[in-house]
Protein backbone atom coordinates (compact mmCIF):
# COMPACT_ATOMS: atom_id res chain seq x y z
CA UNK A 1 0.00 0.00 0.00
CA UNK A 2 1.57 3.38 -0.94
CA UNK A 3 0.83 5.72 1.28
CA UNK A 4 1.92 9.72 0.80
CA UNK A 5 3.85 10.99 3.70
CA UNK A 6 1.47 13.07 5.32
CA UNK A 7 -1.50 9.96 5.50
CA UNK A 8 1.24 7.17 6.91
CA UNK A 9 2.18 10.41 9.58
CA UNK A 10 -1.66 10.33 10.49
CA UNK A 11 -1.31 6.52 10.71
CA UNK A 12 1.52 5.82 12.36
CA UNK A 13 0.82 8.53 14.90
CA UNK A 14 -2.90 6.63 15.79
CA UNK A 15 -0.56 3.59 16.17
CA UNK A 16 2.15 4.69 19.07
CA UNK A 17 -0.26 5.84 20.99
CA UNK A 18 -1.64 1.86 21.13
CA UNK A 19 1.73 0.65 20.95
CA UNK A 20 3.77 3.05 23.01
CA UNK A 21 5.85 1.83 25.77
CA UNK A 22 5.29 1.49 29.45
CA UNK A 23 6.60 4.88 31.29
CA UNK A 24 6.45 6.47 27.74
CA UNK A 25 3.88 9.41 28.15
CA UNK A 26 4.34 10.80 24.23
CA UNK A 27 6.16 9.71 20.87
CA UNK A 28 6.93 12.54 18.59
CA UNK A 29 8.58 12.13 15.19
CA UNK A 30 9.31 12.91 12.13
CA UNK A 31 9.41 11.32 8.43
CA UNK A 32 11.97 12.21 5.77
CA UNK A 33 10.80 10.44 2.57
CA UNK A 34 14.41 8.55 1.20
CA UNK A 35 13.47 9.71 -2.22
CA UNK A 36 14.30 5.98 -4.07
CA UNK A 37 10.77 3.97 -3.16
CA UNK A 38 7.88 5.26 -2.25
CA UNK A 39 7.42 3.44 1.13
CA UNK A 40 10.61 4.10 2.09
CA UNK A 41 11.44 7.13 5.25
CA UNK A 42 13.94 7.87 7.35
CA UNK A 43 12.33 8.71 11.05
CA UNK A 44 13.83 10.59 14.02
CA UNK A 45 12.01 9.75 17.25
CA UNK A 46 11.92 11.55 20.60
CA UNK A 47 10.24 9.95 23.44
CA UNK A 48 8.83 12.05 26.14
CA UNK A 49 8.88 10.81 29.47
CA UNK A 50 7.72 12.37 32.87
CA UNK A 51 10.42 14.52 35.02
CA UNK A 52 11.08 11.93 37.44
CA UNK A 53 11.36 8.70 34.92
CA UNK A 54 14.50 6.41 35.48
CA UNK A 55 15.02 6.21 32.11
CA UNK A 56 16.78 9.90 32.50
CA UNK A 57 18.96 8.57 34.97
CA UNK A 58 20.58 5.78 33.00
CA UNK A 59 23.49 7.71 32.47
CA UNK A 60 25.77 5.70 34.60
CA UNK A 61 24.49 2.43 32.70
CA UNK A 62 24.42 3.79 29.02
CA UNK A 63 24.71 -0.01 27.59
CA UNK A 64 21.34 -0.58 29.08
CA UNK A 65 19.72 2.11 28.60
CA UNK A 66 20.65 2.07 24.83
CA UNK A 67 19.29 -1.52 24.98
CA UNK A 68 15.96 -0.19 26.34
CA UNK A 69 15.84 2.85 23.32
CA UNK A 70 16.97 0.73 20.48
CA UNK A 71 14.04 -2.24 21.76
CA UNK A 72 11.88 0.38 21.65
CA UNK A 73 12.51 1.87 18.30
CA UNK A 74 12.88 -1.96 16.60
CA UNK A 75 9.18 -2.73 17.64
CA UNK A 76 8.13 0.75 16.08
CA UNK A 77 9.95 -0.24 12.43
CA UNK A 78 8.38 -3.72 12.43
CA UNK A 79 5.02 -2.34 13.87
CA UNK A 80 5.11 -0.02 10.36
CA UNK A 81 6.15 -1.96 8.07
CA UNK A 82 3.30 -5.24 9.28
CA UNK A 83 0.71 -2.24 9.17
CA UNK A 84 1.40 0.12 6.12
CA UNK A 85 4.10 -2.18 3.89
CA UNK A 86 6.63 0.74 4.56
CA UNK A 87 10.22 0.77 5.91
CA UNK A 88 11.55 2.67 7.82
CA UNK A 89 15.29 4.00 9.00
CA UNK A 90 15.62 5.04 12.18
CA UNK A 91 18.36 7.93 12.00
CA UNK A 92 18.00 8.94 14.88
CA UNK A 93 16.12 8.53 18.67
CA UNK A 94 16.29 9.54 21.85
CA UNK A 95 14.15 10.66 25.55
CA UNK A 96 13.71 14.26 26.79
CA UNK A 97 11.97 14.85 30.00
CA UNK A 98 7.76 16.24 30.04
CA UNK A 99 9.17 19.47 31.34
CA UNK A 100 12.04 20.01 29.05
CA UNK A 101 10.03 18.85 26.02
CA UNK A 102 7.15 21.36 26.52
CA UNK A 103 9.78 24.49 27.51
CA UNK A 104 11.49 23.40 23.69
CA UNK A 105 7.80 23.59 22.09
CA UNK A 106 7.18 27.27 23.92
CA UNK A 107 10.10 28.74 22.02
Amino acid sequence: MKLSEEKLTKLIKKMINVIKPNGVLDIEFRLVPLGIRDDEFYMEIKYIVPDDSPLLNMGKSPRSFNDIRMGWNNEIKKSIKNYFNTDIIINSSGVSSESYHNKQKEK
